[in-house]
């Protein structure tokens, strides 16, 4: 199995990378030397100045990616061979999404809102410009899904809906666990890219349900109106805000 290498005289981006690589539990090698390279190194993270001295290897420059978690991922994506990247999510009031080069998951997130998730599939999309990439989202939640979907539809990039029924049997120990895995799940199934997000009404309960979480939120005190609990189901704005608004 091919592994990263790190070349670098730079101390705090050689310190960065490694500790990253620690945390993520990823296989290296610290290189001192770009001569007589160890052949099981299959791809070399560095700096941009000094990656130009590198010829024989494939090289991500760490200095050009927005974190180094984004160069990690760029990098393992190289390793397992440049596969499709699949970014699975599990929609709902805190969206799960995974990362995925091939089968090969490179990392995970639970999102504190759709609008967060959204932020971070552009994030990653931008990452991955330059490759094939699919979006694979769950089924249900339909009025999360449809706000994820429909801030993705202007983008290049393909859609499908998935059928996560079999999601719902995930046992996990947290909530951030067992979205993540669904999202993972839902990545690795096809799905269809026929849907249609046109429709936006709601439902009685759906808004009940918006001002009933109010009242929690709130203690109690308050309970925002229909209106407003149709601009928290639409994205428009957040519960948090509709709360704050009802209170002045």
């Amino acid at each position: 199995m091919k592994v990263i290498g790190i070349y670098t005289k730079d101390f705090s981006l050689s310190h960065d990378i490694i500790e990253k690589l620690k945390e993520r539990g990823i296989e290296f090698v610290q290189l001192h030397s770009i001569e007589n390279m160890p052949s099981r190194v299959g791809v070399i993270i560095t700096s941009s100045a000094e990656g130009r001295e590198i010829t024989k290897k494939k090289v991500i420059y760490a200095d050009c990616f927005r974190t180094i978690d984004s160069a990690l991922d760029r990098a393992i994506h190289i390793l397992h061979g440049g596969e499709r990247i699949v970014i699975g999510v599990d929609p709902g009031e805190y969206p799960g999404i995974a990362l995925l080069s091939g089968e090969k998951v490179l990392r995970t997130w639970c999102a504190s809102s759709p609008e967060e998730a959204l932020s971070i599939i552009k994030e990653i999309l931008k990452d991955f410009s330059d490759q094939e990439k699919i979006v694979r989202i769950g089924h249900g939640a339909g009025r999360y899904r449809d706000r994820i979907i429909d801030g993705l539809k202007h983008l290049d990039v393909e859609i499908e809906v998935v059928d996560e029924s079999r999601t719902s049997q995930v046992r996990a120990s947290s909530r951030l666990e067992r979205n993540e895995i669904s999202a993972i799940m839902i990545a690795r199934s096809s799905g269809s890219s026929r849907f249609d997000t046109e429709s936006k009404g709601f439902t009685n309960g759906e808004i009940k349900e918006i001002q009933r979480r109010s009242r929690i939120m709130s203690g109690g005190r308050i309970t925002i109106s229909r209106e407003m609990a149709l601009k928290v189901l639409r994205g428009e704005i957040r519960l948090e805000d509709a709360i704050r608004r009802a209170r002045n």
